[in-house]
């Protein structure tokens, strides 16, 4: 069993490794993210911060420009209002600056398909996803076992159980099996 540390250390060496684009270094099979995931998720933070800057403008015209002024004193539901309107633009600039970011991944992945630094990386002993907002580790001797496996779309999700020393945890993996058989991988001799 791989303890705390040992994945935390794994974690960082392929998080350098993907990001100075030397996956190839690391011995393993390398599986690059399809550009429609990528794709999704732009498309999503772009609705939703639309959905957040129309709410903003349309509260704040309200607020601001209608009769609603003529009764503004500092009380209660003022100071509820304008909390809302501004958690709304909060939300608005997170959303914005995510669709922005996720925009300048999906131009990198479009230039250099190959060289992509997303993907998931399956070593002997981990397995390694890498996203452009987050990273996700499994090493392969905590596994107890899989506690439930479906199939979509020529996709099988698994959900395995993880022994982490003090706690289990219950992590899931979405893979084809035309691109890496995971069953086998997580049977093999530990």
């Amino acid at each position: 069993m791989k303890t705390k540390k040992e994945i935390q250390l794994a974690a960082l060496t392929f998080s350098r490794a993907f990001k100075t684009s030397q996956v190839s270094d690391l011995e393993g099979t390398f599986i690059p993210f399809k550009l429609t995931h990528l794709y999704k998720e732009h498309q999503f933070y772009l609705g939703t911060s639309i959905l957040f800057g129309v709410l903003f403008v349309y509260l704040s015209y309200h607020a601001w420009f209608t009769d609603a002024v003529y009764y503004w004193h500092i009380d209660g539901p003022v100071i509820i209002g304008v909390s809302i309107i501004a958690l709304f633009f909060i939300c608005f600039l997170f959303l914005i600056n995510r669709y922005i970011q996720v925009g300048r991944y999906l131009k990198i992945a479009l230039e250099k398909p190959d060289a992509s630094p997303y993907g998931v990386l399956i070593t002997k002993d981990y397995y390694f996803e890498h996203s452009p907002s987050d990273f996700h580790i499994i090493p392969r001797d905590n596994i107890v076992r899989i506690d439930h496996e479906e199939e979509k779309n020529q996709e099988t999700y698994l959900e395995l159980l993880l022994d982490m020393g003090d706690h289990y945890e219950v992590r899931g993996i979405t893979y084809n099996e035309s691109d890496f058989d995971f069953k086998t991988w997580i049977a093999q001799d530990k």
